[in-house]
């Protein structure tokens, strides 16, 4: 058994407790992701290297009487899965307790090193035991990759996913997006296209509001007229008001015109605060790179007119908080080198991941020397309030968030000497 994470230290109102390391028995721990279980726990997962050199997903629920999380549970048919910073392993809870654990493997005796697939594994039992892996998609080619998901559970307490899928790449440029849904006391049904052309190296943001519509990002390949046809890749949000029955066209959020071949590793994310419909990403579209937001009421008409964040911000996250107010994180860099190639999957450089798909020349928005990570409270007719989490002296990066009923809780990783950490620190608010 893992030691328990240690506690919070206490930490004023609108301020961040000092970062805590994330205790693990593994040789690195990255990947991390936050989610809420059945009962409205705060989950953090993770991908945890051991000593056999295998991946793992691990998580460990919050327990708000003690203050900490419990031990780290682990999902068994998960190792050798891959640990992308942008299609992180995760778990997610139907309303009946049941744990679903979605990861990515690469096939290994594939001639294309990008071939792999995407798996699920059920616990009914509260982690004790895990079914053997599924795939998640219908078609189960050893040829292409697969990878990028996301996961929601929708208000009939199933859990929806999304990702992207290399099926028709010999036919279309990029990847094509697909969704999934589990049904009661099953897993994962058939899955249903929902756009093609879609940038293959970038996270998708689905999610489900309070009133359980889910709205879903992701960054398309356009070829806008005004450009004559030239290749850009910008943000589209879709929306579904029937648990995924069905989804609306795709709905530009900002034109960018982002004319970019390779893949930024850097995808969108979605906050619905009331009934507006919020939205954070990164470009270097004309030069001008940054994070922007945008927003849309009720999925209607167009987005706003972006707006800048931060020109240095990489990696946004965004969350909904009471009272209209909305929460983001991210990582601002030292130094940002942008358009030479790079490999983010840090865990295992000599090996390709599946989600990485058919393409090799890729963005760099890393880190390049340090990096800290900024927590920004968003209100209404208010200026923003700015809190620095980490103190830039650190290579950290892709920071998550959730929130918890006295503030909200940010984790992220932390690059060592001794291969990758995660911190994690809380905001009280």
């Amino acid at each position: 058994m893992l030691p328990l994470i240690a506690l919070f230290a206490s930490c004023s109102e609108d301020s961040p407790q000092s970062p805590q390391l994330l205790e693990t028995a593994g040789i690195t721990a990255q990947a991390p992701y936050l989610t809420k279980d059945h009962k409205g726990n705060a989950v953090l997962c993770w991908t945890e290297q051991g000593a056999d050199s295998l991946n793992r997903l691990q998580y460990a629920v919050y327990d708000k009487v003690h203050e900490q999380f419990g031990p780290a549970l682990t999902v068994p048919v998960s190792a050798g899965c891959s640990a992308s910073a942008e299609s992180v392993a995760k778990v997610a809870f139907k309303d009946d307790g049941t744990i679903l654990a979605v990861f990515a493997k690469r096939f290994e005796q594939e001639m294309n090193p990008f071939a792999g697939a995407i798996y699920y594994s059920q616990s009914m039992d509260a982690g004790k035991s895990w079914t053997s892996a599924q795939f998640l998609h219908s078609d189960t080619a050893h040829a292409y990759g697969r990878g990028f998901f996301d996961l929601a559970r929708l208000k009939d307490g199933e859990v929806g996913a999304v990702w992207l899928d290399g099926r028709f790449g010999k036919s279309i440029k990029g990847s094509a997006l697909f969704f999934s849904r589990s049904t009661k006391g099953k897993g994962f049904g058939a899955d249903a296209c929902l756009d093609k052309g879609t940038c293959e190296c970038c996270r998708t943001d689905l999610l489900t509001d309070a009133s359980g519509n889910l709205h879903l990002a992701y960054r398309s390949i356009l070829f806008p007229e005004p450009l004559s046809g030239k290749q850009v890749r910008d943000m589209v949000y879709k929306r579904s008001n029937d648990n995924g029955q069905s989804f609306s066209d795709a709905k530009l959020i900002s034109d960018d015109n982002w004319e970019i071949a390779g893949c930024p590793h850097s995808g969108p994310s979605l906050a619905v605060a009331g009934n507006t419909t919020k939205a954070v990403w990164f470009t270097a579209a004309g030069g001008n790179s940054g994070l922007y937001s945008s927003s849309v009421s009720a999925g209607i008409g167009k987005f706003a007119k972006r707006e800048l964040v931060s020109k240095a911000g990489r990696h946004p996250q965004m969350l909904a908080l009471p009272d209209g107010k909305t929460a983001m994180v991210y990582e601002e860099l030292e130094d940002t080198p942008v358009g030479h190639a790079h490999d983010s999957h840090r865990a295992s450089p000599a090996k390709a991941t599946p989600e990485r798909g058919a393409h090799a020349k890729m963005m760099s928005h890393g880190p390049a020397a340090a990096a800290k990570i900024v927590f920004r409270l968003l209100q209404n007719g208010k200026p923003p309030k700015i809190i620095e989490i980490s103190d830039g002296h650190h290579l950290d990066s892709h920071a998550v968030l959730t929130m918890l009923d006295e503030g909200v809780l940010v984790t992220w990783v932390r690059e060592t000497e001794n291969g990758s950490k995660i911190y994690y620190s809380k905001v009280k608010i």
